[in-house]
């Protein structure tokens, strides 16, 4: 067998919610965050914006966690 040599690439699409969790998009644009904690927790459920369209503290709390934690509790 062949493989195929005419492959296209595909774009994926960054959203994220305010809790900075991430959700991947291939064909369709999400409306909601779909991160769960575990299997048995609920969908988080947030509204999400596109990464490049987030604010800076969205997106520092997808990059680092932690550190955008720390920064929030010294506050």
């Amino acid at each position: 067998m062949e493989a195929s040599t005419a492959t296209t690439p595909q774009n994926i699409a960054v959203y994220v919610c305010s809790d900075g969790h991430r959700t991947l998009a291939l064909t369709s644009t999400p409306e909601t965050c779909h991160h769960r904690a575990s299997r048995i927790k609920p969908y988080c459920g947030k509204p999400v914006q596109s990464l490049a369209d987030a604010p800076a503290d969205v997106q520092q709390k997808m990059l680092n966690p932690l550190k955008a934690s720390k920064k929030a509790s010294k506050k």
